[in-house]
């Protein structure tokens, strides 16, 4: 099919311009579909006024305001476009509804898409039916484009088709604007200075706070954001500190301001908690640290029932290997009950004590330290009690490295 003739079956019916030239978006840079229709228009009607033809099988109105040299032809008026419905005359409108939506939020990129009613999708079919698909461009990447290009101009803002702070979705079928605000997503290391904390808000509201509220609350203020969530690289557990800066990346949901100062907001962090290295993220990187399992190292004072000597502490060198661990019992209400291996890298003890000592261990990323030490009836193997032939317990865990690449 050569391209008057797609050209003269697109006429069939009355198109605007943008459908018109949408057939055919696939031939020359540089233009956009509007004017590629009006010259394909202008190129129809000169091949008719050329040729005498016969206008059998056009609708007159597509020439509307076009006067021939050789016919005699009063075409009729211009008709509403049958394939968009005339769309393209009320984008203003639609422009208008999305920066409606945006007035509450503060943000530098945007996405705009298209939900098309039932009646375009089958008014385009059937004018790819008629005229074919060879060059054509869809519907809605050409709404989603002449949207976006004057939402930039009204909003401000730049169009972001892989990582927007808001997406605007033009819904046809309800005649609505919905609006997606994007989480914005704040990389940083903490350190946890105190006992007694859990990393997250538990439900059942057993902890006044986390260190998941400590580090958003001043996010939230400044961000007014409606909710948040902490992904960390690892976890320690209630009763341990964290002496090592571990990795985070704070999720703020539905931010209505994203321009922060994450200097004066560092600072701001509640006491027992302190944050650095703070810059802006993104969901990959959050896949990134819940992915890592970088070897950890521990600093635990542990407690013996039976006085241990520096010979005996010697012994605890044969731990420097592969370890069996089944699930703890502390944790078997939340957790499957299975074998795990791990690797301890290296161990070292101190004594403090006739029956204290402080024992540094770096160990692989899921390695469960007190059980390490107790043993936890029989489930660690080998571990700390074992070698010493006494009953050990830790009484305090620091976490003191995170081995990061």
């Amino acid at each position: 099919m050569d391209l008057l003739d797609k050209a003269l079956r697109v006429l069939a019916q009355p198109v605007c311009n943008h459908c018109m030239g949408r057939q055919f978006g696939q031939l020359l840079s540089g233009f956009g579909n509007e004017e590629r229709g009006r010259m394909l228009r202008l190129f129809a009607a000169m091949s008719i006024d050329r040729e005498k033809a016969a206008l059998g099988g056009l609708d007159l109105s597509n020439f509307a305001g076009i006067t021939f040299h050789n016919l005699v032809l009063q075409p009729p008026a211009e008709k509403r476009c049958s394939v968009c419905n005339d769309f393209f005359r009320t984008l203003p409108l639609w422009v208008g509804r999305i920066a409606k939506k945006a007035s509450p939020y503060e943000f530098s990129t945007f996405l705009v898409g298209t939900k098309l009613s039932f009646d375009l999708i089958t008014a385009e079919e059937a004018l790819w039916e008629r005229a074919g698909i060879d060059y054509c461009e869809p519907l809605k990447a050409e709404i989603n484009r002449e949207l976006g290009k004057q939402a930039e101009a009204r909003l401000l803002a730049k169009a972001d088709l892989k990582n927007p702070d808001m997406a605007f979705v033009v819904d046809l079928n309800e005649n609505k604007v919905h609006v997606q605000v994007n989480p914005l997503f704040i990389y940083g290391r903490y350190q946890k200075l105190v006992r007694g904390i859990p990393q997250t808000k538990w439900p059942s509201g057993k902890y006044k706070t986390s260190v998941e509220q400590i580090i958003a609350k001043p996010f939230m203020q400044a961000t007014k954001a409606k909710a948040h969530k902490l992904h960390g690289l690892g976890r320690e557990d209630i009763d341990a500190r964290c002496l090592a800066w571990r990795p985070f990346v704070l999720e703020l949901i539905e931010p209505k301001k994203r321009a922060v100062n994450l200097t004066v907001l560092a600072k701001r962090v509640g006491r027992g908690v302190k944050v650095s290295q703070l810059r802006s993220s993104s969901i990959a990187e959050v896949r990134r640290i819940k992915e890592a399992r970088p070897d950890k190292t521990y600093r635990a004072l542990v407690r013996c029932a039976q006085p241990v000597t520096r010979n005996d502490l010697r012994k605890l060198r044969a731990l420097q290997t592969a370890i069996e661990q089944k699930t703890p019992q502390r944790v078997l209400h939340r957790r499957a009950d299975r074998y795990r291996k791990r690797h301890v890298r290296s161990i070292r003890a101190k004594a403090v004590g006739r029956k204290t000592f402080e024992l540094i261990v770096t160990a692989e990323a899921g390695t469960y330290i007190k059980e390490l030490i107790s043993g936890d009836n029989g489930r660690t193997m080998p571990n700390v009690s074992n070698a010493l032939g006494t009953s050990c317990v830790c009484k305090e865990l620091d976490v003191v490295k995170i081995h990061t690449k």
